[in-house]
């Protein structure tokens, strides 16, 4: 009898959380979505993907293949400027005159690049699937932690352009490479360590990360 009774509370509440539409019950529904995508979804995912970070949302243009304005910044693509009335979508080739210049003065041609995975870049606000179980090669797009003194504060993802004595990666949409010297957070792309790998794209899903994009930035407006 008590299991009885125990079942019919438990099933009172799962009906009234799920299904009531009042306040506090959305309250208790978000919080257990919570619960379960940090402590359940999240660890089990990553898991079986390999790394600590099986999801990762793009949150610059630094891979976009096409010609954005970032940060307020001038309509741009790999160093090139832009105004609001040239072409605002391009293909591979269009990218390739525009970009190919550095990739082919570093070795890479386009034929390589070409064949390289997510070839055509991705966009701010796709959510990136992360695969951990992998060894570095030329081509791969990765996730990875910045320097120690840098200020960066998110992991990057941009593609390998050299493997040496270190990694080196280039963002697609960028004109040059991360030097310690070049940018303001210090963040240097050229001497990556294996051990600074979170792991490497293997699927976009576009757009869905907006929405974390759009929570972050209205929560720091108000910071």
């Amino acid at each position: 009898m008590e299991k009885r009774e125990i079942w019919k509370k438990i099933k009172k509440a799962w009906n009234w959380i799920w299904n009531s539409d009042s306040f506090l019950s959305w309250i208790v529904a978000l919080a257990i979505i919570f619960v379960f995508v940090k402590f359940i979804f999240f660890p089990g995912l990553g898991f079986i993907l390999g790394t600590s970070l099986p999801l990762a949302g793009v949150e610059s243009s630094s891979m976009d293949h096409q010609i954005v304005r970032e940060n307020n910044e001038k309509l741009s693509l790999c160093g090139n400027y832009f105004s609001r009335n040239d072409k605002q979508y391009i293909n591979f080739d269009e990218y390739w005159d525009y970009c190919g210049n550095w990739y082919e003065e570093n070795g890479i041609t386009k034929k390589e690049f070409s064949e390289f995975h997510l070839k055509n870049g991705f966009r701010k606000g796709d959510i990136i699937v992360v695969w951990g179980r992998f060894k570095p090669k030329v081509g791969d797009i990765i996730i990875f932690k910045p320097n120690p003194d840098s200020t960066a504060p998110r992991p990057i993802i941009h593609r390998i352009v050299k493997i040496d004595e270190y990694i080196k990666t280039k963002g697609d949409h960028n004109e040059r490479q991360l030097t310690s010297s070049n940018n303001i957070y210090g963040t240097d792309e050229t001497k990556i360590r294996e051990s600074q790998i979170i792991g490497k794209a293997i699927i976009k899903i576009p757009l869905l990360g907006w929405v974390k994009i759009w929570i972050t930035e209205f929560i720091e407006f108000f910071i």
